[in-house]
């Protein structure tokens, strides 16, 4: 296959086309040629000629103008799995697959327009739920479904696919605002107590006590752990959606590799897995896996955190709880501000990039931080004016 790169001058300089051989019309014999215009550099120009040509010497060429929205957000996708976290690209996929391409993969990519998206959303808001337990999907799952085919659409301005975006002109539903749960603490340490037995206690325990994310909690390695000093420092995540497969990572954000300064609950917890891990060590003999992390199965074995997550919630619920083990994070946060913890100090614990995500994540606490700051002032100033 062959191609040539044609360089043109404009009034705002020179720009680049390219032009390659398609093969010929099986119909007529024709030789069949593709242009594709406006490159700002011969770099820019050079690498689009070289990937066009390979692909239609594989066979796996297709022209875009006769592209569907299907075809490019699969392609899309599978461009993009190399730079997206497991989580993030199976969330990708349920969403393009099941909602995006039924909604608007039949439409051709240079025909896509805002009207078209914004149809999509009224349905999906309207009767966009899969599982049989409703009829439409909420605010939030829509708008969700927004930035992943924004993010892709962009992608495709890049490309010259398309001339601008068409999700910039339509407007997605407002994602709604859930509250972190209010739990009293009585209520959580009984739940915890409830499951103390379990392999599940110290991960919540560690969670509730230090802020902790899941995959932080059961990527945390007892190197990383210095109880002399009451310190913890989370340098790995684990990640797994199967049984048997770990996945260890940095932290999601680099904020997120931190020192945590455990509290004496913490200390306490962790001695005694260490005495737990010794028992089950004996118990398992040969049949022990030595990973070094702090919270195992009884075997060693790394805890599958979708295993963790889900018994968590059936567990809470039997005790009439509507908490999740990700909530345990939030009530640690709750708890340390409604106790007066600058809120700095509670963003670095949690591994926030900012404080302002902090009071935005816990604004249901302000206004009881608000009047015990005023009940301070008042004992400060005696209640009588200045």
């Amino acid at each position: 296959m062959r191609g040539s790169i044609i360089k043109r001058e404009t009034r705002k300089g020179p720009v680049y086309d390219i032009v390659f051989d398609l093969g010929r019309d099986p119909a007529t014999g024709r030789r069949k040629q593709k242009w594709v215009r406006g490159f700002k550099t011969r770099k820019e120009a050079e690498a689009a000629l070289a990937k066009a040509v390979a692909e239609v010497t594989q066979g796996t060429y297709i022209d875009p103008v006769k592209m569907t929205v299907g075809e490019y957000l699969r392609w899309w996708l599978e461009q993009a799995k190399s730079k997206l976290a497991p989580a993030t690209y199976r969330c990708y996929s349920v969403a393009v697959e099941k909602h995006i391409i039924p909604h608007l993969g039949c439409i051709p990519l240079a025909k896509l327009q805002p009207l078209h998206v914004q149809d999509y959303y009224e349905k999906d808001l309207k009767e966009g739920r899969k599982d049989g337990k409703g009829s439409g999907l909420s605010p939030t799952t829509v708008n969700m479904h927004h930035r992943i085919l924004h993010r892709a659409l962009r992608q495709a301005v890049k490309l010259r696919l398309l001339p601008f975006n068409p999700c910039d002109a339509v407007d997605p539903p407002r994602p709604e605002k859930k509250q972190p749960p209010v739990i009293p603490v009585a209520e959580v340490q009984a739940l915890l107590e409830a499951i103390r037995e379990t392999p599940y206690y110290t991960p919540a325990a560690l969670a509730l006590t230090c802020g902790l994310r899941l995959g932080e909690t059961l990527g945390l390695r007892w190197q990383d752990v210095d109880l002399k000093n009451r310190r913890l420092c989370v340098r790995q995540i684990l990640y797994q959606r199967r049984v048997g497969e770990p996945i260890f990572k940095p932290p999601k954000t680099a904020g997120s590799t931190r020192v945590v300064v455990l509290p004496e609950a913490a200390v306490a917890v962790l001695k005694e897995q260490k005495k737990r891990q010794a028992a089950w060590r004996l118990q398992a003999g040969s049949l022990w896996q030595d990973t070094g992390l702090v919270c195992t199965m009884q075997d060693g074995s790394p805890i599958n955190p979708p295993t963790l997550a889900s018994w968590f919630c059936r567990h809470a619920y039997q005790r009439g709880l509507d908490i999740s083990f990700h909530d345990l994070r939030h009530l640690h946060a709750t708890y340390l501000l409604e106790l007066g913890v600058h809120p700095k100090v509670v963003a670095e614990r949690l591994g926030h990039s900012t404080v302002k995500l902090t009071l935005d994540t816990y604004s249901h606490v302000t206004p009881t931080v608000q009047e015990d700051a005023a009940r301070k002032l008042d004992g400060l100033l005696g209640g009588k004016g200045c």
